[in-house]
Parts: C-alpha cells; structure tokens; sequence
C-alpha cells in the first residue's frame, strides 16, 4: 500500500511546473521521472483539468475541479476516486524513504533566472532559452536550461498544472511563481518536461465529470479491513 501512495503522488507532482486556467485548450506532453517516461493527453477548460496517460491505461486520470485535485483509477475492477490532498496525506502518515525522497526534491526557493540569448522552438512556438537555478528541499543546488514562452495558451496550461499541484501540496511551488511573476509559461525543463503539441481544441464538458458509482480511497479501505 505504501509503495501505491507514494507512487501516485510522486506520479502528480513530476509534471507540476507552473499557475489560473482561462481558456479551453489541449496539449500533449513528455515527462521524464525516477519512475520512467510518460506522455500525458491533457485538456482543460475554464479552471479544470483532466490529465490521461495513454501509454498507461491502467493509471487512470487525474482531474482537477472545483478546486479540488483527483485520481481516478482502477482497483481489482472497481472504479476508485482519489482525493489527491487525502493521499498525500496518508503518504505523510505513513512515512517511509520513497516519500522522504520524492518531497525532498521538491523545489524549496529559485536562486536566479537568466536569459540566455538563444531560442528553441518547441511545439511550433518559439521560446527564450533560460538558465534556471534552483535550490530544493534537501538543500541540493540545482542548475537548468528551460524554454519559456508569454503565449497566453502556454501560460494557461501550466497555470492550471500548478492549480493541481496545490490541490497536492497545500503550498505554491517557487519556480511556478517565479515564472508567473513575468508573465511567462514553460515549453521544456531541462529533459523532465516537454511540451510535444499544442491546440486550442474546446474539450466536451462531460470529461471533467467523476464517474458516477465509484468508491473512494477510504470505501476501499473499510471493506478491506471488515473482510
């Protein structure tokens, strides 16, 4: 159980990277992780989010609405709705080196952002190479080359990923600010994040809806223990 918790949540937080959601729009991303490589199908529409892994059905999605932050998954062929605030702290409850870790590398402060006079087009969209350096929360200094854009749809969609990130942590991430701060969103960071394509395509609203007769985390948990 411990290692589904945390893997989870280390699954949300590696494509965390910057913050609010204003328009419709559909994006398709590469994220590199301890965990592996993952391509994310991602659609939004106003302040949701959903987040779809096609090379790993069995994930799930992720979906961000109302506010709130999700996981929806399949548990022995049952529908399960993760409450992703909930998860992490059940994560914490439970401790363990696979958490400890996965927090750790969280970024705790940036140190400095620096044009670099070069650009990188990505996605079709031209963006300005920068040199990023970041210190996380193990106090491990870190150096960076990411690809910013000030394309209004870029800015939307990593604002709503830092709205989810949120949901998670319950605090701002510092690189997502810092980029906010000048009006900018990230096309690439470093070989963790790549943005592959990007529409402005209207998702159905039915997408953002949690499936009806599915059990929560805690369901699960109750009829495990009275079995």
């Amino acid at each position: 159980m411990r290692h589904l918790v945390t893997g989870l949540l280390a699954t949300g937080l590696v494509m965390a990277a910057a913050s609010p959601a204003m328009a419709d729009g559909r994006a398709t991303l590469e994220a590199q992780s301890d965990q592996g490589s993952v391509t994310m199908d991602v659609r939004w529409a106003g302040e949701n989010l959903r987040m779809d892994f096609p090379d790993q059905s069995q994930a799930g999605f992720m979906l961000l609405r109302d506010g709130n932050g999700y996981l929806v998954t399949q548990v022995q062929g049952q529908t399960m709705v993760m409450d992703m605030a909930k998860l992490k702290d059940m994560a914490e409850n439970m401790g363990g080196s696979e958490l400890e870790t996965m927090t750790g590398q969280q970024a705790s402060q940036v140190d400095a952002l620096d044009a670099t006079g070069d650009s990188e087009t990505i996605a079709g969209l031209e963006g300005e190479i920068y040199r990023l350096q970041w210190t996380d929360k193990n106090g491990t200094a870190h150096d960076d080359e990411v690809v910013l854009s000030d394309d209004a749809q870029v800015r939307e969609l990593m604002s709503a990923f830092h709205d989810y990130q949120r949901t998670m942590t319950g605090e701002p991430d510092p690189i997502a600010t810092s980029l906010e701060e000048p009006g900018l969103g990230m096309l690439r960071f470093g070989d963790r994040f790549r943005l592959a394509e990007l529409t402005d395509a209207s998702p159905a609203p039915d997408v953002f809806e949690l499936p009806e007769n599915a059990k929560s985390f805690e369901d699960m948990m109750r009829s495990a223990v009275s079995e």
